[in-house]
């Protein structure tokens, strides 16, 4: 009996010491196969950073090839300097609705108005040019040409060259752009037929906000050449322009501007007699004063079918003459509802004074319904009814005008 246990106790001990020494070898291998596991890692990292570093050394190798195989002639490219390009064509045809049909230089019939060409490109990063050609049945005039630097100084550019002057709103607009078929009444009479486009320099300060949202103010010095108001050709004195325009936000719809503008030129000229004899020179000044408003309204989310516009503009002219003087005040007003995508609907009146001596009991009155179809943004037309009277006329004239403007290039039928 006491042996049988004496064995199983020895047995018990070996197999403890057996399963000692296996737990201690099991231990051992684990350690083993956690350093085997950080040893691949690191190779595995190691081969990784390799070709990681050999891929962009690659990369970089051909893209110093690729530099080094760019061949290069030394010449710009012409596509990219080549000038913005566009046509404007602007027809009508007129009829003449008095009893004869016909009334001194509104015959019924068929015309074209302009042809113009126009033509805009940036010089470099700081300036760029414009150049409009007209084409009309008496002959080719160059409307505008111009460069603009738009950072002259802080706020301010500079334009230099011929362009239409911004006395008021519409005097700067080409005619192919207008609202109606023509310019105003009282701005043609007063501006005299073409308007103000002369030749000299013009300021535009991006003012600080002063009595608005924004301030602007436009400084412009030029050849007194108008022949209506000034020394035309035998212009010896520059005439100087000033507008301020204040601008209101009325909420997030609608907008208001408030605008004046003042001018000053001489207008002398030599004084003949009618035998052709100069008898003297006038050597007078000429005076000029606007007023102009602009309210505007176009829902946020509906702008592409609703809008809505009121403008007019007051123009005064006071001009010395050699023993009299010329005193004229007009104006105009005008409304224009979009009441669908391509549908526009306006009327505008004006009232003027003839620019003569003595027209203290004389003016002119017109009445203007209109409505203008956009078959798109390269193509409208525009069926016009001008009803034309006063102390002027023996007879109101009335004329009807189908109107159709069309535009090719880039600029389709921008204002200027």
């Amino acid at each position: 009996m006491v042996k049988k246990m004496s064995f199983a106790l020895i047995f018990l001990f070996a197999l403890f010491g057996i399963n000692m020494a296996q737990s201690a070898d099991s231990s051992k291998i684990a350690r083993l196969e956690k350093r085997i596991k950080k040893l691949e890692d690191k190779v595995e990292e190691s081969e990784l950073e390799k070709i990681l570093n050999e891929a962009e050394a690659k990369a970089d190798e051909k893209e110093e090839k690729g530099k080094t195989t760019t061949f290069k002639s030394g010449q710009r490219s012409l596509q990219a300097i080549n000038p913005e390009i566009s046509v404007t064509g602007d027809q009508f045809a007129l009829f003449t609705a008095n009893e004869n049909k016909y009334y001194p230089e509104l015959k019924s019939g068929a015309y074209f108005r302009v042809l113009g060409i126009h033509i805009q490109s940036n010089l470099d990063p700081f300036s760029f040019a414009k150049v409009a050609v007209e084409i009309n049945p008496e002959g080719i005039e160059l409307g505008e040409v111009y460069a603009t630097w738009t950072k002259f100084l802080p706020q301010i550019s500079l334009t230099a060259g011929k362009f239409r002057q911004q006395f008021g709103v519409v005097n700067r607009w080409h005619a192919h752009s207008l609202d109606q078929f023509d310019f105003p009444l009282a701005m043609t009479t007063i501006l005299g037929a073409d308007g103000l486009n002369q030749t000299g320099l013009s300021f535009d300060w991006t003012m600080p906000s002063i009595t608005a949202d924004a301030n602007s103010l436009i400084l412009q010095i030029t050849n007194g050449q108008n022949d209506n108001l000034f020394a035309g050709e035998v212009f010896t004195f520059p005439s100087v322009l000033a507008r301020f325009k204040n601008y209101w936000d009325l909420s997030r719809n609608a907008y208001l501007e408030l605008g004046f503008t003042g001018m000053y030129g001489r207008n002398k000229s030599p004084i003949y007699d009618s035998a052709g004899t100069q008898t003297g020179e006038n050597n007078g000044t000429t005076l000029l004063g606007g007023l102009d408003l602009t309210y505007f309204w176009e829902p946020l989310n509906q702008a592409l079918y609703k809008s809505f516009i009121w403008r007019s503009e007051l123009y005064y002219g006071n001009k010395e003459l050699y023993n009299d003087r010329i005193t004229a005040l007009g104006g105009y007003s005008y409304i224009e509802y979009k009441f669908a995508e391509q549908w526009q609907a306006g009327a505008r009146f004006d009232y003027t004074q003839p620019f003569e001596i003595d027209n203290s009991s004389k003016y002119s009155y017109q009445i203007v319904p209109y409505i203008t179809y956009w078959q798109s943004h390269w193509v409208k037309l525009r069926l016009q009814y001008n009803y034309l009277n006063g102390t002027e006329y023996p007879e109101a004239v009335n004329t009807i005008r189908l109107q159709l403007v069309w535009a090719v290039g880039p600029h389709k039928h921008d204002r200027y």
